[in-house]
């Protein structure tokens, strides 16, 4: 397999944690994609979802966890960054990029899709 490295992916405190937690709770032992949702109505976000390494992949370890994303995306998003939100009424996954893929990218949270 051709895997390649990412170092454009920054985990803040507390995410890499809570993506191991939401993992280990559901018994998944899969990478975690760094994806481009789109839900029909509004500008696409980021979005995390439990998915397989593809060959032409790029991939970052750390921590215990293997994040995936495929190189268009990387190009169109450029550096991410994830963090875990976890405040009274608000739970959940929050990504930004350096090139915003929406009008309201990093203001909402996502949780895990898969």
């Amino acid at each position: 397999m051709g895997v390649k490295s990412i170092t454009v992916v920054n985990l803040e405190p507390g995410a890499s944690q809570a993506i191991k937690s939401f993992l280990a709770d559901k018994g998944i032992q899969r990478p975690i994609r760094i994806d481009l949702n789109f839900n029909g109505c509004c500008d696409s976000s980021l979005c995390l979802r439990v998915d397989s390494i593809l060959d032409s992949d790029l991939t970052l370890e750390s921590d215990g966890l293997t994040l995936i994303v495929s190189p268009d995306t990387a190009r169109l998003v450029g550096e991410v960054t994830i963090s875990y939100v976890n405040e009274a009424g608000r739970k959940g996954f929050r990504l930004t990029s350096s090139n915003p893929v929406g009008e309201w990218d990093g203001f909402s949270l996502s949780n895990i899709i898969f």
